[in-house]
């Protein structure tokens, strides 16, 4: 009898800490595709060799950028003044000119420059959340694709045994056809089963062959290699609680932004009020005659504009719509959220139920069926197709745990991408 491919403890893959992933694992140029390639593996190629974080990163250079140059005072405005040019009378020439030398400084009030890094330092925090994003929907993505490769293994594998057990039937009708023992219809039915067999084997090769691709092209590596992935596939005992499930929400990426954004517009609304009070121009100089022997004076004054007509109050309306229209984009993130949760744990909560049933009663009841009509038949109780019969009904029963175990992985990926606790505090 051939031995039930037993899976038992939890869903496969243990993702490392990034800081961890990046020291331990190889670079993709030293990977050596010739052995099975873990997840870690797997996620670290995908993260060094996507281009949207090199982008991310000059993103956020630039960002930083900003916060220099926030901080930074105005220029003083240096500048020469001539009065009384090329006039007549005694204005003619430069008879009459007068000089005046002098420098401006613009003075900030409402504490504007520091309010304006406020804001800059904050946009940067966006930056640092759209990186946490952005590695999020990487790993699930490549999660995701990782399983599919790992499952497609499986299938292959299940055919390839289907396959053999197929020839093997034939080879014992063979002989019994030979002997006289059995129709030859018989030796037909068994053919066909090969032919069957070998069809099933071609598409589940095709299906693995794409989904190497597909997880290949997450590497950048297109065509991809020839590889094979290393994995447990396995069931838990029991679901995680929903209630765990909703609450560790909070703390994911896709939430946890809009903490930053509302500090942001906060700070944005800050800086607005700021700029609502008006700044004052300082000038001084010296005032040069050139009459008697060329006098000299001292000019000073400043200039402060009168808010009569702006003062900025639609940019201030305009910043305070925007700081309150984050709750409602935080509360539409998480309701739709919690939607996708709630349908991705009743698709594990079914499959979950599907796979333990198989489990524990289908398969043993499948198992000792072969078992006993494999021992009739040696007795001559039973006929060689009663055993092909129980064969196909095992094989039968674990395509469909394969199966239910495909829908289990494929939930439970989700289920990670949407409560991924983010690693920003």
């Amino acid at each position: 009898m051939h031995t039930y491919l037993k899976l038992k403890h939890t869903l496969f893959c243990i993702i490392a800490p990034c800081g961890a992933l990046f020291s331990q694992t190889p670079a993709a140029s030293e990977v050596d595709f010739n052995t099975p390639i873990g997840y870690t593996t797997a996620l670290k190629i995908a993260v060094e060799r996507d281009p949207r974080l090199n982008g991310i990163e000059a993103t956020f250079d630039a960002a930083e950028g900003e916060v220099v140059q926030a901080g930074l005072k105005p220029n003083p405005v240096v500048g020469a003044e001539f009065e009384n040019v090329l006039g007549t009378g005694p204005f003619s020439g430069v008879q009459g000119v007068e000089v005046t030398l002098g420098i401006r400084q613009l003075i900030e009030t409402g504490n504007k420059r520091a309010k304006r890094t406020s804001l800059a330092r904050r946009e940067l925090d966006l930056v640092a959340w759209q990186q946490e994003r952005l590695r999020a929907e990487i790993e699930a993505d490549t999660h995701t694709t990782f399983v599919e490769v790992l499952l497609a293994q499986k299938v292959v594998a299940l055919r390839k045994e289907q396959l053999q057990l197929a020839q093997r039937s034939n080879e014992e009708v063979q002989k019994l056809v030979d002997a006289a023992r059995s129709p030859r219809v018989d030796l037909t039915r068994s053919q066909l089963e090969i032919r069957q067999q070998q069809f099933v084997l071609e598409q589940a090769e095709r299906n693995l062959s794409a989904a190497r691709n597909a997880l290949a092209s997450r590497w950048g590596l297109i065509p991809a290699p020839a590889f094979t992935v290393t994995g447990q596939l396995v069931l838990e005992d029991s679901l995680p609680a929903f209630e765990e499930l909703v609450a560790s929400l909070s703390g994911t990426a896709t939430l946890g932004q809009f903490n930053a954004l509302t500090r942001s517009r906060e700070a944005a609304l800050d800086l607005e009020k700021a700029r609502a009070k008006p700044d004052f121009e300082l000038f001084a100089g010296g005032r040069y005659f050139n009459e008697n022997e060329g006098d000299m004076g001292f000019v000073a004054g400043i200039e402060i504009p009168w808010l009569l007509f702006d003062k900025n109050q639609g940019n201030i309306q305009t910043a305070r719509a925007k700081l309150r229209s984050i709750g409602h984009y935080r509360d539409t993130a998480h309701r739709a959220l919690l939607v996708e949760l709630s349908d991705q744990f009743s698709r594990l909560g079914n499959a979950h139920a599907d796979a333990i049933a198989i489990q524990t009663e289908l398969l043993p009841a499948a198992e000792q069926t072969l078992a006993d009509t494999e021992e009739g038949y040696q007795r001559g109780q039973f006929r060689q197709l009663a055993v092909l019969e129980s064969r196909q009904t095992l094989f039968k029963i674990r395509e469909s745990q394969l199966e239910a175990l495909t829908r289990y992985a494929e939930a439970q990926s989700a289920i990670n991408a949407i409560t991924r606790q983010s690693k920003i505090n």
